[in-house]
């Protein structure tokens, strides 16, 4: 299935390149920076394919340090043209740095009013990977209010893209800290927001519990 955006393509699936990349890792796992280098170089090739294998083959490097993982995510973000390669990097490489490093969020926050609308749409994409994360609760909790912070900005964005994305990191903070989800969402919803915000966190209400769907679509009225 093409994907919306993605430039030339081969029509590979997604299991297959991960069995590529994984066959490249496991035979070249010694040979790191030699590694590091092809997925440079496959990036450059364009195609949707070379990149997600790109992408693939950093994420099986398990030693790449938080700070590679970033360094790479930013040089590789203005190439960014569809939602399939900004997911996967941001899994393997952004999301992954700050799931090891939580001071990687105030530089997405930076990001948040950037024009282009993919680094947008990886600030909070990034922020899933904190499932992965092995932070005390008062750090995991700390970084949920602020994506939730970054949630509530972006929440009438024009772009279907971001509002995605934003139903989908609001999803997320539910099953990690529901409390604090629930009661931003009622929040938002006495906030006064727009047509636009509003789809959106009725798509986010789905994962509440019955009583508290009901309670946050009261609250919305």
């Amino acid at each position: 299935m093409a994907v919306p955006g993605a430039g030339k393509l081969y029509g590979v699936r997604v299991p297959q390149l991960r069995m590529m990349a994984k066959q490249l890792t496991k035979k070249y796992g010694d040979q790191k920076q030699d590694l590091d280098r092809f997925a440079q170089a496959s990036w450059t090739q364009e195609s949707r394919e070379h990149r997600l294998i790109a992408i693939f083959v950093l994420a099986g490097m398990k030693e790449l340090t938080p700070e590679r993982r970033w360094e790479l995510g930013v040089e590789f973000l203005p190439d960014v043209e569809d939602w399939e390669t900004c997911d996967q990097m941001c899994h393997a490489l952004l999301g992954q740095a700050l799931a090891e490093d939580p001071d990687y969020m105030e530089k997405l926050e930076t990001w948040i009013d950037d024009d282009n609308f993919w680094a947008r749409r990886a600030a909070l994409v990034s922020t899933v990977i904190l499932r992965r994360a092995k932070y005390s609760e008062a750090v995991a909790k700390g970084l949920d209010q602020r994506t939730l912070g970054m949630c509530a900005i972006l929440l009438e964005d024009g772009e279907k893209y971001i509002r995605k994305a934003v139903d989908w990191t609001v999803r997320e903070v539910v099953k990690r800290h529901y409390a604090l989800a629930f009661t931003w969402m009622v929040n938002q919803a006495e906030s006064g927001l727009g047509a636009v915000g509003r789809s959106t966190l009725k798509l986010s209400a789905k994962k509440l519990d019955e009583t508290d769907q009901q309670r946050f679509l009261a609250a919305l009225e």
